[in-house]
Parts: C-alpha cells; structure tokens; sequence
C-alpha cells in the first residue's frame, strides 16, 4: 500500500510497514488459535490484546497516510492513486465476500481495508494543508471518539463512520471514527519530514542487512501480503485441529457449553438455525466487550445477565430482519 515519487527506495519506510505486518500476523495467529480452542486466551476481549490491535491498526493506517505524502506531495497522481484505490478496493470487497461465508453474521462490513479506501480519497486534500493542521485534526478525530462515547445516530448507514445505532459484530471493524485520525496523523508527520527535506533519512544503510531485506521485501508488497497471510494461517490451524495435531482447550469447552445452553433456551420460541447464529454471535461479542470472564465467574450476577441478554436480543434480531 505505498507509493514514492522519490528516486530510490525509502528502505526504512518498507521496513516499517513490513513490521506492522509481523505484528498483524502475530495477533491473527494467536486470534486463530482462540477461535479454535487450542489456546484458552481471550484475544477479541482482554485489554491486553485488544490495546495490541489497536496499535497494530494505528500503525497501519498512519503508514497509509504517510505513504500519501511519499506518492502526491508534489502534485497528486490521479492515475497511479486511481490505480491503488481500484486494487485495494477490489480486495476489500474480497474479503467480505470471504468472510461471510466463513464467520456469517460477524462477517466484515467495514474492515481495515474499507477504511484504507475510504480514508485514502478524504486524505487528499489535507496533502495541500500545513502539517499542523493535519496533524490537529487527527488528533481531533480520535479525541472526538472518546468525547462521543456511547453515543449513536440513529441509523443504520452510518455504521462507516462508527456512529450506528446498533454494534457492529464483526471479525473487523475499522470505522472512520477513530480510525481516520491515525492516517491524518501520518499525513501530518510526512508534511514534516518533506518540507525539512528529512525524508532522506529513512533510505537507510547502502547494504541493508538479511533482516531489514526481508521486512522491506514484504512492506514493498503489503496489500498481498495482508491478503494471503490470514487464510494460509487460518487454514494451518485448521488443518491441524481436524488431524488432531492439536486440541482444543477448557476455553473452547465454556463456549460450546454456553451455546449450547443458548441454542436450547432460544429453540424453545425461534427457529433453531437462528438460534445457533445469534448464540455464536452473542458469545463473540461477549467476548469482544470483555465481559466473557465476568460471566462465566458469576453468571447469576444481575448487571451481567442483564448485558448478556441485551447482547443476545441484538443477535437474535439481526438474524430475523
């Protein structure tokens, strides 16, 4: 996802996005391992893990927007920007299509690639702007989301901008809010290094090492490599769990439990296929919402069931509409 109209390679720049990629890998391998059971680590809801996404798309989106600076700053280039837009957009769509038919109803409806699309069009004219005000503006993008809070609009179309009246369930979910804050941040930090003539600080060493060769290799070729990394690791563990080269832990026993028991009380007034969706959805979320280990350590406690219902009653009814 870069481009330079600069002649040679920043090497340091390929370096950083091929870094962000081991990084993303890291946590989908680890995010697979727990979809399995084979590991009993609560990726989609511990704080831990979720502040390690976050980085991890921060980074990602920053570099998208700094990679904007490196390919238009001295004069936009419709063609070659058109061209990264198709291809990414293209790619996007892709993996919704994959994903519904993988994860169903936490199929991806705007992930980080949409928001690459999306973001990538709005960033262009803070290309003309003076670094301060990009970088202001993304600070206030993302300061804008903890203002907002829980805070919705009432419609269902502005689920893009993060602003929907329903939570979006999905395996990713990217909205512009806050996630355009990171790419204006990277906007605003390559204005810096273009207008103080700095960018040649990131060619790097005349004789890169095997290492740094290898993170550029892959930063040079992002959009694949994100593309094919999830599906081949994916289907490793996959693979291993259906030979039985690995097994699923307790925590795959409490989540098959607690559908189970989901899918019995739902049968009873729902058709049962819809049960068995809106159960693995509410356990996601669950999950995601870090309130997973709150009920399993009380599951009589009022204000968690009373979450854990709510939760089931907005999957229940994304399966019916």
């Amino acid at each position: 996802m870069q481009q330079n109209t600069l002649s040679g390679r920043l090497i340091l720049a390929d370096v950083a996005r091929g870094f962000a990629l081991l990084t993303m890998a890291i946590y989908h391998f680890s995010w697979d391992l727990s979809w399995f059971g084979v590991v009993g680590w609560d990726v989609s809801g511990s704080p831990g893990w979720r502040l390690f996404a976050q980085l991890i798309a921060g980074s990602f989106l920053f570099l998208v927007g700094f990679s904007l600076v490196l390919a238009h700053k001295n004069g936009i280039r419709w063609e070659s920007f058109w061209r990264r837009e198709i291809k990414v957009a293209i790619a996007a769509i892709a993996v919704s299509v994959v994903t519904y038919f993988i994860f169903q109803e936490q199929w991806v409806r705007f992930g980080i690639l949409h928001s690459v699309v999306v973001s990538s069009l709005f960033a262009l004219p803070f290309l003309r702007v003076h670094f301060v005000f990009a970088l202001l503006c993304g600070a206030g993008v993302i300061l804008l989301c903890l203002w907002i809070g829980d805070y919705v609009l009432p419609y269902r179309q502005f689920f893009w901008l993060g602003l929907n009246s329903l939570p979006e369930i999905s395996v990713d979910y990217v909205p512009l809010i806050p996630w355009f804050g990171p790419v204006l941040l990277g906007v605003g930090c390559g204005d810096i290094l273009h207008r103080y003539d700095l960018l040649r600080l990131l060619r790097g060493s005349a004789s890169p090492g095997v290492v740094s060769r290898c993170f550029a290799w892959f930063g040079r070729h992002s959009l694949a490599t994100y593309l094919l990394h999830q599906p081949i690791l994916f289907g490793v563990v996959w693979a291993g769990v259906t030979a039985g080269v690995i097994g699923a832990s307790a925590g795959d026993v409490s989540v098959s439990s607690f559908q189970q028991s989901c899918v019995a009380a739902c049968s009873q007034s729902a058709d049962a296929g819809q049960c068995k969706q809106a159960c693995q959805c509410t356990s996601s979320e669950l999950m995601s919402r870090g309130v997973w280990e709150d009920l399993l350590a009380g599951p009589d406690e009022p204000d968690v069931r009373e979450i854990a219902e709510q939760v089931f009653l907005v999957c229940l009814r994304r399966r019916t509409e």
